[in-house]
């Protein structure tokens, strides 16, 4: 390949998408990945905070990071899982493992998040489109969960990709691609940019990362 190729491969509502697939295993009939249902916390005291939360209670607009006292009066029917950090370790390095079959430079991100260097590989997979594919549906088959991957020729655009819609996806934000995919996002979506930063850029009425990317950087400095 005459470029680098870059995947970022992320599991879709890790710790709750964990805990779902080690319940049905051992016997559980209910998915909480269909229902309102959170992980994190103490579900009898109903304190501490949402680590990570289903697509279902996104609905009730619960919020990574919240209270679970807020959560719970946000949508009482919630579901709330205690943490089980062993089994999530488990679990990363399982999808790893599987990674480290198409490359050998993986790079462990977080505990949900790797990056795959694909750039030396495509004598083994020419389409690393489809090889992205392949991942991602064999992590489902043999571990049960989803994942996005984000292909790209560097690790932030790589990154991005991967957070457009989910869940189960492969995403591509090439170079070419970036006015189409990238720059109609809102700025807050740009790896990165937090809360603080993007206050601060909203109120200068940069709204978008297109207006970031054609702003003066020296300008863009002097606030920031």
């Amino acid at each position: 390949m005459s470029h680098r190729i870059i995947f970022h491969i992320d599991v879709n509502s890790a710790y709750l998408s964990w805990e779902a697939v080690h319940r049905l295993q051992h016997g559980d009939t209910l998915d909480l990945r269909t229902v309102p249902s959170v992980v994190g916390g103490d579900p009898v005291t109903r304190h501490g905070i949402v680590l990570t939360k289903s697509i279902p209670a996104k609905k009730y607009d619960i919020q990574t990071g919240e209270s679970i006292f807020s959560a719970k009066a946000k949508c009482p029917e919630l579901i709330i899982v205690p943490p089980n950090y062993s089994l999530y370790m488990q679990c990363s390095r399982a999808f790893g493992d599987i990674l480290r079959e198409y490359s050998p430079q993986v790079e462990q991100y977080s505990i949900d998040e790797y990056f795959l260097d694909f750039t030396q590989m495509g004598r083994l997979h020419n389409d690393p489109v489809a090889t992205a594919y392949m991942i991602k549906d064999r992590i489902k088959e043999e571990l049960g969960f989803t994942v996005n991957v984000g292909v790209s020729t560097n690790k932030l655009l790589a990154k991005m990709a991967s957070e457009l819609k989910k869940p189960d996806r492969v995403h591509t934000i090439f170079p070419h691609e970036m006015a189409d995919k990238m720059w109609i996002l809102p700025i807050e979506e740009l790896f990165m940019v937090g809360r603080a930063t993007a206050k601060k850029l909203r109120s200068r009425a940069i709204n978008t990362i297109d207006a970031l990317a054609h702003a003066d950087l020296k300008w863009v400095k002097l606030f920031l």
